[in-house]
């Protein structure tokens, strides 16, 4: 009888998998809409067909579709950082060092979108309005909606930026969206 012996193909169509399911995820989550996430899937149709307003009566801004279109460019951004490091990883050419290489530089990239989300949410959970941020190595910026910048939401967004990452007040920059 012949033993079953996980072979290198085997955890490479796993990690492969893995990765898409990952990849799917993510997407779905940075795509979802208002509607879907804030669950009121009442539309209204008053002045223009097909221009979505809110319970509340308030159409949908160019600032939502600025912060909509924003996430969903970064994280196609981030796939595809994703997808490259992933094929230097599984690639049969490709030397130890740099596999290894690759291997932290995905660690520290998915570290990365972690925190960038988890900063995100908080940012939302303290001042009640939508974000974008980005995180670098050594610096932060962050997207506010226009109207919404002042001392108070600069200091909180800040004081949250700190706690969860290594850097300083100083590389982080509070960005009010101009349109």
């Amino acid at each position: 009888m012949k033993s079953k012996i996980i072979g290198k193909k085997q955890l490479l169509v796993f990690a492969l998998t893995c990765a898409l399911g990952m990849a799917v995820f993510v997407n779905w989550y940075y795509t979802r809409s208002e509607n879907e996430t804030n669950n009121s899937p009442d539309v209204t149709q008053e002045s223009n067909l097909g221009e979505a307003q809110y319970v509340g009566g308030t159409n949908v801004t160019d600032e939502n579709d600025y912060f909509s279109s924003a996430k969903l460019n970064r994280t196609k951004a981030h796939d595809e950082g994703r997808e490259h490091l992933e094929n230097i990883i599984s690639d049969s050419s490709s030397d130890e060092t740099a596999k290894a290489e690759a291997r932290a530089k995905l660690l520290e990239f998915s570290e990365t979108v972690k925190k960038e989300t988890d900063i995100e949410n908080l940012i939302k959970a303290q001042t009640g309005c939508e974000c974008l941020v980005t995180l670098d190595s050594d610096s932060v910026e962050v997207v506010l909606p226009k109207g919404k910048v002042n001392d108070e939401v600069a200091l909180k967004v800040k004081d949250i930026i700190v706690s969860k990452t290594d850097l300083s007040a100083d590389s982080i920059t509070v960005i009010e969206l101009n349109t």
